[in-house]
């Protein structure tokens, strides 16, 4: 697991060892890790360091990438890089399924528009909307059986799981959902072959 100390990985972190599987998260700063358990395993490393992406990744069964933009320059690859080293720790591995945490910038508000691209998106949310996209247009070059969960606004309401969920769309209307939500459907997601290859859209 990648970004297993943001607002989602956290929770999807939290699902994955209640439910006693063995996971291994890789984490720049362990400070930030605040849950120990016999069945994490802590793997030390820089995302930008090819051969430590690889090292994690080996022997395992599934990867989930919940990476957010590192918001401490002006400009930034760090998405598309650690994309990249994934793919290719995954492609080395023979690991197949991979589901990253993006947001709703990246879907398509028609066919042939993104929503980062209307002139109604919030100006705040284009750099880091350009980032996922990024990793994204990398992703969807590989061999792997991916998907990508797009949110909208993630608040930290309690998760109801009524939310809808759209491919390569944001549902009509959908303007939020919680992060709780988000978690449990990216988790979800590790165990089945549905929206393979797909953006996914989800809100209320």
């Amino acid at each position: 697991m990648f970004g297993g100390t943001g607002r989602v990985g956290r929770v999807v972190l939290d699902r994955a060892l209640s439910d006693n599987h063995i996971v291994t998260i890789f984490v720049g700063n362990i400070s930030k890790l605040t849950v120990r358990r016999e069945n994490l395993r802590i793997h030390a490393g820089d995302v930008f360091n090819s051969q430590a992406v690889r090292d994690a990744i080996r022997g395992q069964d599934a990867i989930i990438s919940a990476l957010g933009p590192d918001n401490s320059g002006s400009v930034n690859d760090t998405l598309a890089v650690a994309m990249k080293n994934i793919i290719n720790g995954a492609r080395e591995s023979g690991v197949t399924k991979l589901v990253a945490i993006a947001n709703a910038g990246i879907l398509q508000l028609s066919p042939r528009e993104l929503r980062l691209d209307s002139p109604n998106y919030p100006q705040y949310l284009k750099k880091t909307s350009r980032e996922y996209l990024d990793a994204f247009e990398i992703l969807k070059t590989s061999e792997l059986e991916w998907t990508v969960v797009c949110p909208p606004f993630m608040s930290f309401a309690e998760g109801n799981q009524s939310y809808r969920v759209a491919a390569d769309f944001l549902p009509e209307n959908g303007e939020r959902i919680s992060v709780q939500d988000v978690a449990e459907f990216a988790y979800n997601l590790l165990f089945t072959s549905e929206y393979s290859q797909k953006r996914v859209g989800i809100a209320y």
